[in-house]
């Protein structure tokens, strides 16, 4: 197992104190694949597993719409594989460990929090800046 540069435990629960809020918020937000998990949870029932996710995170990347023969597209199950190590090993523990989303190992069903659709509302505003002139 190749060990992580920054240990998911090094990101606290933003919202402790105004600097480090901010920072965590955006060390979260930074990954587009953690922004993917967060709004494909938000736009739905707020609950999904690993594999939904890891089809979402792959389809977004390879920017390809679900066609009517597969939910899935035009992605290749390789493509799918990487998203869902990508997610496992990275992005759904570091954002458990800021208490955004909870995990489930054994259903591998990831369940948005309420710090998750904080985090969302912070992303949003932060989008909204782009289109400032």
């Amino acid at each position: 197992m190749i060990p992580l540069l920054r240990s998911p435990e090094t990101l606290s629960a933003f919202g402790e104190s105004a600097s480090d809020g901010v920072d965590t918020a955006m060390k979260l937000l930074a990954h587009r694949h953690r922004r993917s998990v967060l709004q494909y949870l938000e736009d739905g029932d707020g609950s999904a597993t690993l594999t939904e996710l890891a089809v979402e995170v792959a389809a977004r990347e390879a920017a390809t719409e679900p066609n009517v023969i597969s939910d899935h597209g035009d992605v290749s199950p390789r493509e799918r594989r990487t998203a869902r190590i990508s997610l496992h090993h990275t992005h759904i523990p570091k954002l458990a460990a800021a208490d955004v989303i909870d995990y489930d190992s054994k259903t591998e069903t990831v369940t948005l929090r309420e710090r998750g659709r904080m985090l969302l509302e912070r992303d949003d505003a932060v989008r909204g800046l782009g289109n400032v002139e």
